[in-house]
């Protein structure tokens, strides 16, 4: 299936107001929650919940042969790629190369998402030798002051870890005369590291990474509010950003800083404003084989332990959900489950919406019904 057959089917299934025609575009799937960090935002093991760092599931990884078998289901429907991330870290998956290497020999585009900590040489040259696709580091911090803020409880060394493996990649891919993979800088922007947010085109570029990706700091479900910023200190992200967006330009550092400027203009309240395609477009797999509609939303649509992933994709559970999605007063009655507040698809939705409403005999009302 070509991408524009791919696209005119899911015009089609949103047409029809819950019925997919297609798979998924992507799918995310949650390797493994062990996890040998403690990132202050993160939802799953930040020191401020005292979680165990191999969380409380009783399934940590998931299943190989699970994997595998939903890669071939996956390929059959047209979904074109494989986000191998987690509620913990990827590389404390006992086969992760195994699963990266199913999935790239079934022709996906894989991505794969790392805290950067275990980047070492053994590891980085199996990635090159695997054409992996995007190989995505999250790091909060610009130094290893900032490091200290955002990871208190955890080794100031890992700082270096980080900095050091990515250097040593782009070593790697010189040496063997390979662009994969391609490597993005994910910086999350909290009170402990915004007003620093210009240092981050010099990490950057020293390190050899491709791109890097900002997001903005924003409370889950009243978690972690003490690093939210203040209006004047949000006005200051934006100056910083605006200023660096032709620095990275001028040295072909791809970043989303129009993205991020979108999703300020646009506030925490998603959902009053913007109808939500995210359940034609992606799913979520966790280790336990629950199938999720997107990694913020908490409704289970079905398992891979019990059914197909086929048969989930179109089951009463997505239909409804798709369905309420697509309103806000629908949106509305979901919030408990989905925390639309701290949405991390709205450039997606908004890609769809430009597209939909033009397509659609009649426009969504995009405020929110009385």
């Amino acid at each position: 299936m070509t991408t524009f057959q791919q696209k005119v089917k899911l015009l089609q299934g949103l047409l029809m107001g819950e019925i997919a025609h297609t798979g998924p575009f992507y799918a995310t799937v949650d390797v493994t929650c062990r996890c040998n960090i403690h990132c202050v935002c993160c939802l799953y093991h930040s020191s401020l919940l005292n979680i165990p760092s191999d969380g409380n599931k009783a399934i940590k990884d998931i299943p190989y042969d699970l994997f595998k078998r939903l890669c071939n289901e996956l390929k059959a429907m047209g979904t074109r790629q494989i986000i191998l991330c987690g509620d913990g870290e990827p590389f404390l998956h006992p086969r992760l190369f195994d699963l990266i290497s199913v999935a790239k020999d079934a022709g996906f585009h894989v991505m794969l998402f790392t805290n950067g900590t275990l980047l070492e040489e053994a590891r980085l040259k199996y990635l090159i030798d695997l054409r992996l696709d995007i190989l995505k580091v999250s790091i909060f911090a610009s130094s290893p002051e900032e490091y200290k803020k955002n990871y208190p409880i955890d080794s100031p060394a890992n700082y270096r870890k980080v900095v050091d493996g990515l250097k040593l990649l782009a070593h790697y891919k010189a040496e063997k005369k390979s662009k994969l993979p391609l490597v993005t800088l994910c910086h999350p922007i909290n009170k402990n590291n915004f007003q620093h947010i210009d240092a981050m085109v010099n990490w950057v570029y020293t390190t050899g990474c491709n791109a890097i990706s900002f997001s903005p700091h924003h409370p889950f479900r009243g978690k972690y509010t003490t690093l939210s910023l203040s209006q004047a200190e949000e006005e200051s992200v934006i100056f910083s950003l605006n200023k660096i967006k032709k620095q990275l330009n001028s040295l072909s550092i791809d970043h989303n800083i129009k993205q991020v400027l979108r999703r300020y203009k646009i506030g925490e309240v998603v959902w009053e404003k913007l109808p939500c395609y995210i359940g034609w477009l992606h799913a979520t797999i966790k280790m336990d084989g629950m199938v999720l509609p997107c990694c913020r939303c908490d409704l289970p649509m079905g398992n891979l332990n019990e059914k197909q992933f086929h048969e989930i994709w179109n089951n009463s559970a997505y239909r409804t959900f798709r369905r309420k999605a697509l309103t806000c007063k629908g949106l509305e009655s979901m919030v408990k489950q989905c925390d639309c507040n701290f949405c991390g698809y709205v450039g997606d939705n908004v890609r769809v919406h430009n597209i939909f409403r033009w397509v659609r005999p009649f426009s969504f009302n995009l405020r929110r019904e009385k």
